[in-house]
């Protein structure tokens, strides 16, 4: 509550105070109580009231829901028929990678394949929350114990994190299924050797 408070006190005095407009004729003392004052007061009469309680409710509801409430990622339809197509990950360094120092520790044209150093140690399944068949298809995965990382094209990640007591993924600004290739969900990635597996399954046959 104290920390609040000192936001709306901030986000007012900061408008109050964005200029001077200078000392014109003589002055006086000010009668009135000072605008902090009246601020104060406000905030106090407010939190009295329970008012200044549901003002804070609200910005944290706000700032909850623009959190949970990812847009979805365009162009990414249904699957109704399996299709799958490998991913070669590898990465060319257009220009050189360098310390902080200025001394190179890649030279430009490098070429780097991660899946030569380190695996893939889940699947990736990539899928549409605002589909009832598929939440219940990746679902039934997750509870199976199946080693595996959910994440959503679309729909609520917040909400099947805490129905699942697993992290559930978002794919914000389809970042990864541009990187994937992905057109479709459900989605598995996996890995098959030094490439990647992106294999369109229907939520019915998800396993």
């Amino acid at each position: 509550m104290r920390f609040f408070k000192l936001m709306v006190l901030l986000t007012i005095s900061s408008a109050a105070h964005a200029a001077s407009l200078g000392q014109i004729g003589q002055t006086y003392p000010v009668a009135e109580e000072s605008a902090l004052a009246m601020i104060m007061k406000k905030l106090h009469d407010k939190e009295q009231s329970g008012e200044l309680k549901l003002l804070q409710n609200a910005a944290i509801k706000h700032a909850m829901s623009s959190m949970s409430n990812r847009d979805a990622v365009a162009g990414v339809s249904t699957v109704v028929m399996r299709r799958q197509h490998l991913i070669d990950p590898t990465v060319t360094y257009e220009q050189a990678l360098t310390t902080d120092q200025g001394e190179i520790v890649l030279p430009a044209g490098t070429t780097i394949n991660p899946l030569n150093f380190m695996s893939l140690s889940k699947r990736l399944v990539f899928f549409d929350g605002r589909d009832a068949e598929q939440v219940a298809a990746v679902q039934h995965i997750v509870r199976s114990g199946s080693n595996i990382k959910p994440i959503l094209i679309a729909g609520f990640w917040l909400e099947l994190t805490r129905s699942w007591k697993q992290q559930v993924y978002f794919d914000q600004k389809g970042v990864l299924s541009k990187r994937f290739g992905i057109r479709a969900v459900p989605s598995v990635i996996s890995q098959q050797g030094d490439k990647l597996l992106c294999q369109e399954v229907p939520a019915k046959e998800l396993r």
